[in-house]
Order: C-alpha cells, then structure tokens, then sequence
C-alpha cells in the first residue's frame, strides 16, 4: 500500500506487546454505547474483554493471512488497521482510532490508499459496518454501497470503477 502524504504517519505490524493498547481501543470504540444500558462500570468492562477476546479469536480463525497492522502518528501509536487482501477482494476487517485522533481525515486516507491499491489490483473493497457506526457516512462518502443487511450489520462494497479522489483533477 502507498504511504499517506504525511511522513508523520504509518502502519507498523502488531505484535504481542501490543494486546494491552488493542484492548483500550477497542473499549474505547464501545465503552460509551454500552454505559446507556446501566450496567456498572465493572460489567461493562468485564463483558468488553470477553467481546474484545471473542473478535481477534474471530479475525485470526477467518482472515489467518491478514495483515494486522497498528496505525502510528509521530511514533505514537493511535490505532489499528485489519486487512485481508484475498484472491477475490480485499476485506477492510476493521479500522479503528483512538477517540482523540477520530475526524481528522486520518480514517478517510487510509481507506483512500487501501482503494487505490485495490483499484490497481482490480479488486473491490468489502467491510461490515454497524447501522449506527458513524463510520457509516464515511463510507458512503467514499463510494462504498450496501449490499445486504446483517442485522446489526451492513455489508458494503466499493467498486474499483468508483473510485472517490479528494485531490483536485487537473
């Protein structure tokens, strides 16, 4: 994959080390739907671990041969990125930021550079998405279509033919 137009970031594979930040990010994508219900504090993190040990068990069992990458800024590390590039299509397993580094364009150019890799291999870009993700406009924005409903989850796909610049044309 191509590198963002900024030096200051980069993708970098996960390694053990780093269970510890995989899991306060991913409770940091959930921790805030999950207090509307009224749980205590104790269960809602106890059942996100068990949730956050339920998908990389999941992801690892169905995409063996994905890159799992963490997302890097200045050398901090602010996020995750799961790829599978299969023989049909790639697969945009999962993306996710830290909260302080969410809407700011950083999500949308990567899924920029996976669409330009994907354009040149001629593959589509699949991803599920959660109905009230508001990643969900995002995609939308960036040319990704649904294609069914899975209960509380859309599938989408981009097409490589739509491929959505955000430079000028010249």
């Amino acid at each position: 994959m191509a590198d963002l137009d900024s030096d200051e970031v980069c993708l970098r594979l996960e390694t053990d080390e780093d269970r510890d930040f995989l899991l306060h990010l991913y409770i940091s994508t959930r921790e805030a739907d999950l207090q509307q219900i009224g749980w205590l504090q104790a269960d809602i993190r106890s059942f996100l671990i068990q949730q956050f040990q339920a998908q990389q068990l999941s992801y690892r069992q169905l995409y063996p041969d994905a890159a799992y990458q963490l997302i890097v800024l200045q050398g901090e590390t602010i996020g995750r990125l799961y790829m599978d590039r299969g023989e049909d299509e790639y697969r945009l397993m999962d993306i996710s930021l830290l909260p302080a580094f969410r809407n700011q364009n950083l999500g949308r150019q990567l899924i920029q550079l996976i669409q330009e890799d994907a354009a040149q291999a001629g593959k589509p870009v699949s991803l599920h998405v959660e109905h009230f993700n508001p990643a969900y406009r995002l995609y939308k924005r960036m040319g990704f279509v649904p294609i069914e409903n899975q209960g509380p989850h859309l599938f989408m796909q981009w097409q490589p033919d739509t491929l959505v610049h955000s430079k000028p044309q010249e």
